[in-house]
């Protein structure tokens, strides 16, 4: 059998040949699916992490929309809630602190699965 496959002049993969560039293309592609699935958690902590700053500056503008005499009436120095955005789903606290009778630091903490953002600002009576 040998002999006749050296004797013909037809050119073809021997079975070898097959399994060894399997076996290379295999060693070659492995690591880039686990580059891809880091990659898809990378990307999804990082959206998630965006959405938790936006929810925070967004109710820290709509609490600086109120006058300070307003907050003083709204305060009950932690305020609790869960708020579900794009598939999301977030923890937000809201910390009033009175630093003198003319400032209100005004805290606000978003948590999400992986992350936690805290945004802070003051209001001041003038």
């Amino acid at each position: 059998m040998i002999k006749y496959l050296q004797e013909s002049n037809e050119k073809g993969s021997t079975l070898i040949e097959i399994i060894v560039a399997v076996t290379l293309l295999s060693l070659i592609t492995i690591p880039f699916c686990g580059l891809f699935s880091q990659s898809v958690k990378s990307n999804r902590r990082t959206e998630e992490m965006m959405l938790a700053a936006a929810l925070a500056q967004d109710t820290i503008e709509e609490l600086k929309s109120f006058s300070f005499d307003e907050l003083l009436k709204k305060l009950t120095y932690q305020q609790k809630d869960i708020v579900k955005l794009d598939n999301y789903s977030f923890a937000r606290s809201i910390k009033y602190l009175v630093k003198n009778e003319n400032l209100l630091m005004i805290t606000v903490t978003i948590k999400g699965d992986n992350q936690e953002v805290e945004v802070a600002t003051y209001r001041g009576k003038y």
